[in-house]
């Protein structure tokens, strides 16, 4: 399985403003830099991070504030990359940028401590496609993986559960909410123990971030 590149070099610059375009799209931002912050220091404060899609390098002034100081820095868009090679903030975030799909990860096994799969899960409706993911991160991760998606038990999660669902298509596609037991039963199946999870907006949006650790 590999994903399409949806992202030219002008969407990834518009994607790369967007979360700056408003005070909700601020604040929003802000409160997931947060999560991921207390979930890397949740996890011991990882030296060693991949942060897979990274998009344009949003979350790294967070893994940097969490004491990550080696960041791999992968994407399967090299409109993405392009972007995120100016928001560098040293050598070592990111030591490395990697253009390589999510379902096959140019990178050996154990190579980092902890694995970060951000605003990408929620994309893919089919199972095979989640577990492959998961494989891979998994593979490439020595304790922890970080996983970001949209859940329901919340006002907007609930609503948008109400919907009819679309059908659902291979590889990346539309966002969709997932029930949370299905999700916490997936990670759990994988072969993955979960940590901690953290809300975005506790009650209200569907934002959701977990810690996994991956099972010796």
């Amino acid at each position: 399985m590999t994903e399409t590149d949806h992202y030219s070099l002008a969407r990834a610059q518009k994607y790369h403003a967007h979360h700056r375009a408003s005070l909700r799209t601020r604040l929003t931002d802000r409160r997931e830099q947060d999560c991921l912050t207390r979930a890397l220091i949740d996890a011991g404060s990882p030296e060693s991070m991949l942060d897979l899609p990274c998009g344009t390098g949003r979350f790294w002034p967070a893994a940097a504030r969490a004491g990550v100081c080696n960041l791999i820095a992968a994407d399967g868009s090299p409109g993405m990359l392009e972007v995120a090679a100016a928001n560098r903030l040293n050598a070592t975030i990111p030591r490395q940028l990697l253009e390589t799909s999510a379902f096959a990860i140019n990178l050996p096994d154990k190579c980092v401590d902890v694995a970060a799969c951000l605003r990408f899960y929620h994309h893919l409706a089919m199972a095979e496609d989640r577990s492959g993911l998961l494989r891979e991160l998994i593979r490439v991760s020595r304790q922890h993986l970080i996983i970001s998606l949209w859940v329901d038990g919340n006002y907007a999660g609930n609503r948008r559960m109400r919907k009819p669902a679309k059908p659902p298509v291979p590889g990346y596609g539309p966002r969709i909410c997932r029930h949370r037991g299905e999700v916490a039963a997936e990670f759990v199946d994988a072969g993955c123990r979960i940590i901690r999870h953290y809300d975005v907006w506790p009650g209200l949006y569907m934002w959701r971030f977990y810690l996994l650790e991956v099972a010796a």
